[in-house]
């Protein structure tokens, strides 16, 4: 599944956007969902909003499986 999930990310961020999507799962559900922010203006905008989702989503129990970043 993670192999997938990292598949799918490498393939997002090789389309030519600028584009960050960091993949968080539920440990318990397996439930996964994505952090992504679409082509913004501002990379410190871009940096801030990811941040912030990532940090609601880990509070819910939730961890980093993936991040196109990384």
């Amino acid at each position: 599944m993670r192999v997938m999930l990292v598949a799918s990310i490498l393939l997002l961020s090789a389309c030519g956007s600028a584009t960050r999507v960091v993949v968080l799962q539920n440990p318990q559900t397996k439930q996964t969902v994505e952090c992504k922010v679409m082509n913004p203006d501002i990379p410190a905008v871009r940096a801030k909003q990811i941040k912030d989702c990532v940090k609601a989503y880990k509070a819910a129990g939730y961890d980093v499986v993936g991040d196109s970043e990384k």
